[in-house]
């Protein structure tokens, strides 16, 4: 049996004049996030998928950059 994977938003950050939302993807009734999605507010397209901890401001502009 397979368990259904859910997403839900964590937080919205400010960087750089631009505005990420960090979704977590949890597995069932799971409470911690098996990883995080970073995802473009203004056109809503995915930045940065699977990321194995929530990333810092810092680690979101390296890895947009």
């Amino acid at each position: 049996m397979q368990m259904e994977m859910n997403t839900r938003t964590i937080a919205i950050l400010e960087i750089d004049g631009e505005s990420y939302q960090v979704d977590g993807c949890y597995q069932g009734q799971q409470r911690k996030a098996q990883w995080y999605n970073v995802v473009k507010s203004s056109d809503r397209s995915v930045q940065v998928e699977h990321l194995d901890e929530f990333p810092s401001h810092q680690q979101i502009r390296d890895l947009l950059n």
